[in-house]
């Protein structure tokens, strides 16, 4: 999500300064030219606040570490972006002086535009970390009052349905949904991955396969190849093959 987000982010970011600055100047191959020098710095000054100092330092609340490391990686980016404005300045004025004070005015307010850019992008990453975490929290809420209580509550048909564990057969998944197969034969259908399902869900429930999760409690049969449950052969994938037989063969379920 992040990363769809930052792409998203910084292609609308370098559109809107060429609109801007391609008009101020009046020629835009040359604000290409000087967004191209700079624009990799922002980008890379960006992915290291955004991947490093905030999950290792920021998130983990060790403040000092941040702002110290903060500062040291705002300095050498500073340092690179004056170098790369001087470069930048003498190709586009071809190397004529009496061009660089016009180009100047033009872009004198380029890089200062460019850090606030990026003080903006990790704001907005900060802000969809901590509602993920928030996600994360109410997931694990659900998860220990749906263990304590015995059963799953999905949201199916624009409404919550509450299914008990021990009615639970098997989870199949079908991309961005899962179909819950239950022993009275319903298929109720939630819009979840089986990945976070599979997550929420207590101990006597094991995955077999990347599409499918069984009850370990309702299994009728197994081999080295699928498991039947309620008539159905559910393959057992090589991906999880050697803990499926493992927990399978000490399981006493099946006793």
């Amino acid at each position: 999500m992040n990363r769809r987000f930052n792409s998203i982010y910084w292609l609308i970011v370098i559109i809107i300064l060429m609109l801007i600055y391609g008009l101020r100047s009046v020629n835009i191959i040359n604000t290409f030219y000087f967004i191209s020098f700079l624009v990799p710095i922002a980008l890379v000054t960006s992915w290291y606040f955004n991947t490093i100092l905030v999950p290792k330092y920021l998130l983990k609340k060790r403040y000092k570490r941040f702002i110290s490391l903060g500062l040291v990686s705002l300095i050498i980016s500073l340092d690179l972006m004056m170098v790369f404005v001087f470069i930048a300045f003498i190709l586009l004025a071809r190397y004529q002086p009496d061009q660089l004070g016009e180009l100047t005015k033009q872009y004198y307010s380029f890089p200062a535009v460019l850090y606030l850019t990026v003080i903006i992008n990790g704001f907005f990453n900060l802000a969809q970390d901590y509602l993920r975490i928030a996600e994360d929290i109410k997931v694990l809420k659900e998860q220990k009052n749906g263990h304590e209580s015995g059963h799953l509550k999905v949201r199916s048909n624009r409404q919550y349905s509450i299914i008990k564990y021990n009615l639970i057969d098997y989870i199949e998944s079908m991309s961005d949904y899962v179909i819950i197969r239950t022993k009275e034969n319903q298929s109720i259908i939630t819009r979840e991955t089986i990945s976070r399902l599979e997550q929420r869900l207590p101990s006597q429930f094991l995955r077999i396969h990347r599409s499918y999760i069984v009850n370990l409690d309702n299994i009728d049969s197994f081999n080295r190849e699928q498991i039947s449950i309620s008539g159905k052969d559910l393959p057992i994938s090589r991906t999880y093959k050697k803990k499926v037989l493992e927990i399978l063969k000490t399981t006493d379920t099946l006793d």
